[in-house]
């Protein structure tokens, strides 16, 4: 048999060699994706979960929130204030995560968050004055601020709109 023969046949198979082993690593980083977006919407789920069981379980955090939430001027002390936006922050850093990935969580958290600031007046105050702004992105903040405007718009500025209970 002819040399360049020899060689040219196994070029020939190391190209189709080379081809399977492309789809197939193409085929595993599919699985890999899929994988990793299951595990981050789990993830986010499951963060959001222990949030609302923590404030839950603990009846001097529920408080804190429920008072800051209708009125940021209610709580008592800088230790309440500080708990209410530990609690406020970390609820608008899950709700930012959401927006980013509403789409694998198959919920809309457009509802999520203008339910927050329609039935919570003092939320609405503590975001506009509060720092937590200035710690989400812009486009974020952008959304958030005109759900706000628009509710206020709606009911004023210490007003709850309840349509979002229908």
């Amino acid at each position: 048999m002819n040399p360049d023969l020899i060689v040219y046949f196994a070029q020939i198979l190391t190209g189709i060699a080379t081809l399977i082993v492309a789809f197939v690593l193409l085929y595993q980083l599919k699985l890999q994706h899929s994988e990793a977006q299951r595990e981050l919407v789990l993830t986010i789920n499951q963060q959001r979960q222990d949030l609302a069981l923590a404030v839950a379980n603990n009846p001097e955090l529920s408080d804190i929130n429920y008072r800051g939430g209708h009125d940021f001027g209610d709580l008592n002390n800088q230790s309440e204030r500080i708990r209410f936006n530990r609690i406020f922050a970390a609820e608008m850093s899950l709700s930012n995560i959401a927006q980013e990935y509403s789409d694998l969580l198959h919920v809309d958290p457009d509802l999520a968050l203008k339910t927050s600031f329609a039935l919570f007046p003092g939320r609405r105050k503590f975001y506009k004055e509060g720092l937590i702004r200035y710690t989400l992105p812009s486009t974020f903040v952008e959304k958030t601020d005109r759900y706000i405007q628009e509710i206020e718009d709606k009911v004023g500025e210490n007003g709850q709109d309840l349509s979002v209970l229908q």
